[in-house]
């Protein structure tokens, strides 16, 4: 018959096994066929962060219920709790956070050939996802992992892509979207994920006095030529893009021709998934780490920790023996 100790590893093994096997469908959701396209809905990301949420509460559940069955492990408890507090909680609260600003059946692209002015996305819309996101980095990303100001391009592509966020459709062309692309492959998914976390709450101003992503995201329609300095930097600009695509509203300038409309939408699509998808791998990662250090705590308990544990003082004087 398996001991206790070798049947509680076995199931904290699973259960590692078990979460990657989750979060293996939640990329294929990202990269794979259900990945982020130009007309994903916003609704749909805002989904996205639900099922983030829902599978966090799924692994702590079962964490507390393998530590209920195996009670007298107090080490082991001690380990998880802090890991449940630490990380799954945290991850949790973000991804509801996040959810509540992605919403609305608007696509994420949503430029087509008859063109459209820019919109502002929802400002309370931004501002939750800034403060989710915000929250699941701070437990996923090391503090040198992505600078929120990394930038590579030129000075005069960044300027001319405030017309995709501030300007009506007669002024936004291809060239300009395409600046954007630019900008967004410049920089990796953690540089515009710290731009995102770093956003202070968004206020309603023109494009060119954005400070932040945020800003840009909910910045007016106002035909400007021009960033402000603090905002010309590749990963501020993708972040921009990305939270104005996912938050409720938020919609680019595109012209009135199928080649503008495809490049809005592609940079829409691209910051999307590469801000979703590298925040996805750096969830999973954590989180296998954590269930890693558990199962490591556990190997190390010897089963004479599982008796003193179990006895009391008085018994453990005598040996566990009834006088």
């Amino acid at each position: 018959m398996e001991d206790p100790k070798t049947t509680f590893l076995n199931s904290i093994a699973n259960l590692g096994k078990g979460f990657l096997d989750v979060f293996t469908s939640f990329s294929d959701m990202i990269t794979g066929a259900f990945g982020i396209k130009a007309d994903t809905k916003k609704s749909d990301i805002g989904q996205y962060f639900t099922s983030i949420e829902t599978t966090m509460n799924i692994v702590k559940k079962k964490l507390q219920d393998e530590v209920e069955k195996n009670g007298n492990y107090s080490k082991i408890k001690s380990v998880v709790d802090t890991f449940i507090t630490n990380t799954l909680d945290k991850i949790a609260e973000g991804a509801k956070t996040a959810a509540t600003g992605a919403t609305g059946e608007d696509k994420i692209g949503g430029a087509t050939n008859a063109g459209q002015d820019a919109a502002p996305a929802d400002t309370a819309s931004v501002n939750a996802l800034v403060k989710g996101i915000k929250t699941i980095v701070d437990v996923v990303l090391k503090k040198d992992e992505g600078k929120a100001d990394a930038t590579k391009t030129a000075e005069d592509e960044q300027k001319s892509i405030a017309k995709l966020f501030g300007s009506t459709k007669d002024n936004s062309t291809d060239a300009i979207a395409g600046a954007a692309s630019a900008s967004i492959g410049a920089v990796s998914g953690a540089d515009i994920l710290q731009a995102i976390a770093s956003s202070v709450d968004a206020k309603d101003v023109a494009i060119d006095q954005a400070k932040d992503a945020a800003s840009i995201a909910i910045a007016k329609k106002e035909d400007k030529n021009d960033l402000d300095a603090a905002t010309k930097k590749d990963a501020v600009i993708a972040g921009g893009i990305a939270l104005r695509a996912m938050a409720k509203d938020g919609k680019f300038a595109s012209k009135n021709e199928a080649k503008s409309a495809h490049a809005a939408n592609g940079a829409a699509a691209s910051a999307v998934g590469k801000t979703l998808s590298t925040l996805i791998i750096a969830i999973r990662n954590t989180v296998d780490s954590g269930l890693k250090s558990i199962s490591e705590a556990l190997a190390a308990v010897k089963q004479e920790d599982k008796f003193a544990d179990s006895t009391t003082p008085a018994e453990a004087a005598t040996g566990g023996q009834q006088q």
